[in-house]
């Protein structure tokens, strides 16, 4: 038990590491900003995410890449998941019926996401899909493809928070952390 478990965590990718090939792309995955999305027909979480994968690249203007690994379920199943759940558009599909790139990518849990940068490296790895994945992911991918943050204009800084010379410090939040500015 113990050796299977450690051979498990051998294989796992981790982020900035090299993404290994998926069976059925051709190439390498760099050039592009690619999300790689390990699926299952069963998984209800899947099917949750499935309609927001498209929402989510129409929001980057079709700017990623999207490659779905399906874990190499029966045919008519998958075709019956696709009817219901269609992938996003120019989405590459594919089935995993050996097991192998799942062991290759270290995925035991579905759904499982890794987003990868234009080098080819993958850069954020995410299990499982939630009411506010969506956003996050929109918002991690934004960062991969070098947009300014929402709300801000490229090239313009902001000013810093005012702050008052003899009242409580400046109250900033930068990524859920609050920071405090003054005296």
């Amino acid at each position: 038990m113990t050796a299977v478990l450690l051979l498990a965590a051998l294989s796992a990718i981790e982020v900035g590491d090299r993404a290994p090939q998926v069976a059925g792309v051709s190439g390498d995955l760099s050039g592009h900003v690619t999300v790689v999305v390990f699926f299952a027909t069963w998984c209800r979480p899947c099917h949750r995410a499935f309609p927001e994968l498209a929402v989510i690249q129409q929001a980057l203007g079709g700017r990623v890449q999207m490659v779905l690994v399906e874990a190499g379920e029966p045919p008519d199943e998958v075709r019956l998941f696709l009817a219901a759940n269609p992938p996003p558009p120019g989405a590459i599909v594919g089935t995993d019926v050996s097991g192998e790139v799942r062991h290759d990518w270290g995925v035991h849990s579905f759904p499982t996401f890794f987003m990868i940068d234009r080098l080819g490296i993958v850069r954020r790895a995410h299990h499982g899909w939630g009411d506010r994945s969506a956003a996050i992911f929109v918002r991690w991918l934004h960062e991969l493809l070098g947009d300014p943050p929402p709300g801000r204009l490229p090239g313009r800084r902001q000013a810093p928070p005012a702050q008052s010379p003899s009242g409580p410090p400046a109250r900033e939040v930068v990524k859920g952390v609050e920071i405090l500015r003054g005296p």
